[in-house]
């Protein structure tokens, strides 16, 4: 079941805060042109032109590479990177965003990465983050892995198995997602002030159980995610007020990754069913009306990155 009504109240208070005294004050959002994935058991990264029929993508960098078991990604458009969280292969990777040239090991068991499961970057101060689920610890390392890597929180155990994670750069605030022992998404500021991560939502019946990949709309004050364990595709204020996008009445199975496209008014996600071995990518509308829309088949991913027309 599906609260739209909720959804609605959340889109349209960030319309009518967006609009100002006039309708020519209307905020106009660049719409996606490209979806870059990571594929878990491809051994790949791969990119989906949105303007092309569906089902196709065009394959970026694999095996045949160095590439295995790719979990999280996080693109750097400007730089021209694309940065990968090895899970099973505990390391940290970054190539040329086009495919070209080598893969470049940034950081490795060596430097304690241990099943690393998401990223997020901070280039601007030149900090790669990734949670590093084999540990339950959160690391940071530098861009072009020359940084020592280093684990937040003295060493704490501040997570079970990440597959979100998301940088505010306005607030210096990093929020990441939970799926087991701490099921809940978590938040912090960067600068070292935090004792320990806060819980931003915790445990739901209806809108929180294992979520997985999270997006993180700071601009709106609005953060979104994919719950596992509910089958839901969920988006929420920061002051925590949520609301149900799609469901398994809309086909959903095991989400995963996600990502959002404000310009087209669209929502992105990605799906596993471990029981029928059904793997893809999907998207809906924002607003959590019509119907869900398969894009690509066979793809078992658990992150995504929109790339937006400049």
């Amino acid at each position: 079941m599906k609260f739209i009504p909720s959804v609605l109240v959340i889109l349209s208070v960030l319309f009518i805060a967006s609009c100002g005294d006039g309708i020519d004050k209307d905020p106009v959002y660049p719409k996606a042109t490209h979806l870059y994935f990571s594929d878990y058991s491809g051994k790949k990264i791969g990119v989906i032109d949105l303007n092309n029929s569906p089902n196709t993508f065009t394959t970026i960098a694999d095996e045949s590479k160095g590439l295995d078991t790719l979990a999280g990604i996080a693109i750097d458009f400007i730089g021209g990177k694309i940065y990968a969280a090895e899970e099973t292969n505990h390391r940290i990777v970054r190539l040329n965003i086009d495919g070209s040239g080598s893969v470049e090991v940034l950081y490795d068991e060596a430097d304690s990465v241990k099943t690393p499961t998401a990223l997020a970057l901070d280039v601007t101060n030149n900090v790669l983050y990734w949670s590093n689920s084999g540990t339950g610890q959160m690391k940071k390392g530098s861009l072009d892995g020359t940084a020592i890597a280093t684990s937040m929180f003295e060493y704490d155990t501040v997570l079970s198995y990440s597959y979100g994670l998301a940088f505010d750069p306005a607030r210096k605030e990093l929020f990441y997602s939970d799926l087991s022992d701490y099921a809940s998404i978590w938040y912090f500021k960067v600068d070292g002030t935090a004792k320990f991560p806060a819980r931003y939502f915790g445990i739901n019946n209806l809108t929180l159980q294992n979520p997985s990949g999270i997006y993180l709309d700071a601009s709106a004050n609005l953060i979104y995610w994919a719950d596992e364990g509910l089958r839901k595709i969920v988006g929420a204020n920061l002051s925590g007020s949520p609301a149900v996008l799609f469901d398994r009445q809309d086909g959903i199975t095991r989400p995963d990754g996600i990502a959002i496209d404000k310009g087209s008014g669209k929502i992105y996600w990605t799906e596993t069913d471990p029981t029928t071995d059904t793997r893809v990518i999907a998207r809906g509308n924002l607003d959590g009306t019509g119907t869900r829309e398969v894009l690509v088949q066979g793809v078992e991913s658990y992150s995504i990155v929109l790339q937006f027309e400049k």
